[in-house]
């Protein structure tokens, strides 16, 4: 796996953080805002649509179409999200309308509505974009249905600024966020860079320099730490270096005979490297540590001295 420093680590995960949270926006404005709106523009056009209904009724009984027709021409110079509106009798015959050239035949089958319901809505996908068609039934049905035609246009203009809106609130905290990422990151960084210097002179000199403790927090407590484990190392060596010297002192003093010695058969004196014969008490003086007390055994007491020796017996001062 590739390398990455905690600077980079810290600036990408802003930016996969800045950028989730912005498609998650963008996302929340095209579903649930965009349903919000939509279902705002139904609850307006039905109730326009139940008014205007309300106001068709005596003049489509009494065959003044020409009068819905001047009607609903007024409800599109006030209402600029009406794009059509007309009445279908119960047979499907146009009775009033507001297009140009006559009410398209695929529109008029599109929304069937049932005559016992107050209104009903449906999305339809026009040359003219998506509108969301308003149906009304006339007296349950008997003298026709009113459809109103209102342009999701508008909606679909308001989404897209609130995506926009997103996007450019997105890029505007990515790049605080990055340059807050990359400033902090440096706070973070600097002093554990340097606890790596440290540590890496320490390791190769066996040495280094005490650090200078700036905060209270996780990096603060590590170089606390290495402080003190520079100082137990470093009392650790001069111990060693005191307990090597002391035995290299010890050893100095120490003296061993080694090897072969020449010695007398008879009178046990010993030669020495320069070829002359010492008492065996004197080369031992001379070449060790050892000192010599003088006394005399009980079998040469015996021999030398056997009056004394036979006195001493009598005595029984001779275990």
């Amino acid at each position: 796996m590739a390398f990455l420093s905690i600077q980079k680590k810290i600036l990408f995960s802003l930016v996969a953080l800045t950028l989730f949270f912005g498609l998650a926006m963008v996302v929340f404005a095209e579903t649930v805002i965009h349903r919000k709106l939509v279902e705002q523009l139904r609850q307006k056009g039905a109730a326009i649509a139940r008014r205007v209904a309300a106001d068709c009724v005596s003049p489509i009984i009494t065959g003044r179409t020409f009068e819905v027709t001047m009607m609903f021409r007024d409800l599109q110079s006030t209402e600029e999200d009406i794009v059509y509106a007309f009445v279908l009798s119960e047979e499907g015959r146009v009775l009033a309308h507001t297009f140009a050239g006559g009410v398209p035949a695929d529109l008029r089958n599109a929304h069937p509505v049932d005559p016992l319901v107050k209104s009903s809505a449906r999305e339809l996908s026009t040359d003219r974009g998506p509108v969301l068609d308003i149906a009304v039934p006339l007296l349950r049905g008997q003298i026709g249905v009113l459809h109103l035609g209102l342009s999701e246009t508008a909606i679909r203009k308001d989404v897209n600024g609130i995506v926009l809106l997103i996007v450019a609130f997105a890029l505007v905290a990515l790049l605080a966020g990055s340059a807050a990422a990359v400033g902090f990151s440096r706070i973070i960084t600097r002093p554990l860079l340097k606890l790596a210097g440290a540590a890496e002179t320490f390791g190769r000199e066996g040495t280094s320099q005490p650090l200078a403790i700036d905060s209270e927090d996780e990096v603060g407590e590590l170089a606390r730490v290495f402080n003190e484990m520079v100082e137990n190392r470093t009392r650790f060596k001069e111990e060693r270096e005191r307990l090597i010297e002391e035995l290299q002192k010890a050893l100095g003093e120490v003296k061993t005979l080694r090897g072969f010695l020449p010695i007398c058969a008879s009178c046990k004196k010993i030669r020495s490297d320069q070829g002359s014969w010492q008492q065996i008490e004197s080369y031992i003086r001379d070449h060790s540590d050892a000192e010599f007390s003088h006394g005399i055994c009980p079998d040469c007491a015996k021999a030398l001295y056997p009056d004394q020796w036979a006195k001493i017996q009598d005595r029984g001062e001779v275990s």
